[in-house]
């Protein structure tokens, strides 16, 4: 669950530069599993749970590591047909649920409160506690509600429909909050909490606001919901410092270009600038350079730079220096939590239960 991340919409989806993972950075080993769709005389049979033969046969499918199966694990239903059918469909997919590598931050996932992407199913009110989806992690069996989807992701009034329906969340939403569950279950058996004050902070810092009941206003959700989406993503950002810890590395700003747009604009507050990005390669109580062997001294052409004084040329030249640094470093705190977290993901096996009328 989630508010929606803002980010730049000319580049991939980032949080503090950790871009999301797609579908084929995921490790070819992980185990997966085959999605089958198992007709159901009516839709009330997803209120218990599934027949024996199609549970025998999601168990069965759930002990097979299997190749890429990206288009088996989409949602299902998203073809048209079962849809047209005037029959409802009981739709039970066993999912591999490590297809996603999850990101720190606002969100595991796309997220947000508005029933983005979500299908055409809907349910009445007297519907809404009925099971959507059960996973087994760690030896116990959960069970997420229409409900308890819906309200993952946004408000029941968000949900519902001009007919007084309820509009049933999307394979990926439910993933999603699967997702979450898990990363935060992982994060409180390492002792990781989120004290009020921490929450408010987050909430300042991550959104702006501090004040819940202003954010479920904002957000059309309740403010126990707005507390709950907080708490989720600030254990889920504690957990990702504790398991790659090298991702809390600022990235260097650019430098600020001259108004004459010439290059061998020298000030002081270049040399600063510069200062501030040579690490151990200058020494600050001699004010001159520690060692001459760095990347940094090659790439200012460290013999003449005093420290006082420096162009806008050199600043830049360092400005890239230190990027490349931040990415390396970025990149291999994301590879690590990604490795971390399709581990956690691999031992939970997914059931979805959708009707779709």
């Amino acid at each position: 669950m989630g508010f929606i991340q803002k980010k730049d919409e000319e580049e991939r989806e980032e949080i503090e530069g950790i871009q999301i993972i797609e579908r084929e950075d995921v490790p070819d080993d992980l185990p997966e599993n085959d999605v089958e769709l198992v007709g159901a005389p009516s839709s009330e049979d997803a209120e218990s749970p599934a027949s024996d033969e199609p549970e025998d046969t999601a168990e069965a499918d759930t002990s097979e590591a299997i190749g890429d199966a990206e288009e088996d694990t989409a949602p299902a239903g998203d073809e048209g047909d079962p849809r047209r059918s005037k029959l409802p469909l009981l739709v039970v997919c066993t999912v591999a649920i490590a297809v996603v590598a999850a990101v720190l931050g606002f969100v595991i996932g796309s997220g947000g409160f508005a029933p983005e992407g979500v299908h055409s199913a809907t349910v009445t009110e007297d519907e809404l506690d009925r099971p959507l989806a059960t996973y087994t992690y760690d030896g116990a069996k959960h069970t997420v509600s229409v409900r308890e989807a819906i309200e993952s992701q946004y408000s029941l009034d968000v949900a519902l429909t001009d007919a007084g329906t309820y509009t049933v969340p999307s394979a990926e939403v439910i993933l999603t909050n699967v997702r979450n569950e898990i990363l935060v279950a992982d994060a409180e058996s390492r002792g990781i909490e989120a004290t009020d004050d921490e929450m408010a902070s987050y909430a300042e810092e991550t959104l702006g606001v501090s004040d819940f009941a202003t954010l479920a206003e904002q957000y059309q959700i309740s403010e126990d919901q707005a507390r709950e989406i907080v708490r989720t993503n600030l254990l889920i950002s504690k957990l990702y410092e504790q398991v790659a810890p090298e991702g809390a590395a600022e990235m260097p700003t650019q430098p600020t270009e001259p108004e004459n747009g010439d290059e061998s604009t020298s000030s002081a507050e270049y040399a600063s600038y510069i200062i501030n990005l040579l690490g151990d390669e200058w020494d600050s109580t001699t004010g001159t350079w520690a060692r001459t062997d760095g990347e940094m001294y090659a790439a200012i052409d460290g013999a003449n730079f005093d420290g006082t004084t420096a162009t806008y040329a050199q600043a830049t030249a360092a400005f890239y220096v230190a990027y490349q640094d931040y990415y390396e470093t970025a990149s291999t705190a994301q590879q690590t939590w990604t490795t971390y977290v399709n581990n956690l993901y691999a031992n939970c096996n997914l059931t979805l239960l959708g009707v779709f009328q």
